[in-house]
């Protein structure tokens, strides 16, 4: 095969992704890889991918040998590495156009594991501090830079004096919370929707000594831990905050008498008031349920929370 050939097949490989993004886009099977506020990005990306095949299309094999750059531009003309180079390009292409759309379901909640307490994480759970051979850490960097030391400090004890907590002192939160938590306290019913849905799930568990008694619908699929009675279940969701890759399990648990005839898996629209209950040594929300009703699976599987940083 000569040149010409591979310079072709670039193009339609390039051709080939433009059309895949363009087919997943427009069937909407895009919303199980990435979350909405990811879009703008892959339009970019598709326009790029059908420019540069149209470049790449009118390149002939005699403009890559000779660009009058004083090096030398040619791919290795062994077949076999040739072979492994494009393979890299054709089999995800491939695999893209073949392979089905799995939509996440109770298996991958089990591996992945649920929070019933939202995305929100209690006080004191942060991030591992990285080793080091000083047993004094905070005295070297005091030693090291004594005035951006006691800056840092500053600024340390300013924001956690400022930062609220809710009335269990469990929870350190923004005060985009305390604002949702005013919206809905003098509510009696609180209709959790897919737009809002992690939103009010972190803010029921901020707020949970608030919103008890309260009544509640919200929907998801069924999911059951092993240690749980059949009288109880997880109404979960998946939520996505930027791409299928970064998918997590959030769930309210839920007791009713009747809940032991709905299987694992089957989406429900849950109606009942707001309680709380201790679950793995922690106070998480707990629906006791006046009605259950089994309902087909949403369109959108998918919960997205909104990060705020591409908007």
């Amino acid at each position: 095969m000569n040149n010409q050939f591979y310079v072709n097949l670039r193009s339609i490989i390039l051709f080939g992704f433009a059309f895949l993004m363009s087919a997943l886009i427009y069937t909407g099977q895009i919303q199980y890889y990435i979350a909405p506020q990811m879009m703008k990005f892959m339009y970019f990306a598709t326009v790029t991918f059908f420019v540069l095949g149209i470049i790449q299309l009118f390149r002939s094999e005699d403009s890559e040998e000779h660009c009058l750059c004083g090096h030398d531009h040619q791919e290795t003309r062994h077949p076999f590495m040739r072979f492994i180079v494009y393979s890299l390009f054709i089999l995800p292409l491939m695999t893209g156009f073949v392979f089905p759309e799995k939509v996440l379901d109770s298996s991958m909640a089990q591996k992945k594991g649920v929070s019933l307490n939202g995305s929100v994480k209690p006080k004191g759970q942060q991030a591992p501090q990285e080793n080091s051979d000083s047993s004094t850490p905070n005295a070297d960097e005091f030693l090291e830079d004594p005035e951006g030391y006691m800056e840092e400090l500053e600024d340390e004890v300013s924001e956690t004096s400022s930062t609220p907590t809710n009335d269990d002192g469990i929870y350190d939160y923004d005060e985009y919370y305390a604002d949702i938590a005013d919206e809905y306290k003098n509510k009696d019913k609180i209709i959790v929707t897919d737009d809002n849905y992690a939103t009010l799930v972190d803010t029921l568990s901020i707020f949970l000594n608030e919103f008890q008694g309260k009544t509640i619908e919200i929907e998801g699929f069924v999911y059951r831990e092993s240690d749980m009675n059949q009288d109880e279940f997880v109404i979960a969701r998946f939520m996505m905050t930027c791409c299928s890759a970064d998918t997590s399990v959030i769930g309210t648990m839920a007791k009713g008498t009747e809940l032991h005839t709905i299987e694992d898996d089957q989406w429900v629209r849950v109606t009942g008031s707001i309680s709380k209950t201790k679950y793995n040594d922690s106070t998480i929300p707990l629906i006791q349920v006046t009605d259950v009703e089994r309902i087909e699976s949403p369109e959108s599987p998918y919960v997205y929370q909104d990060i705020g940083i591409f908007n």
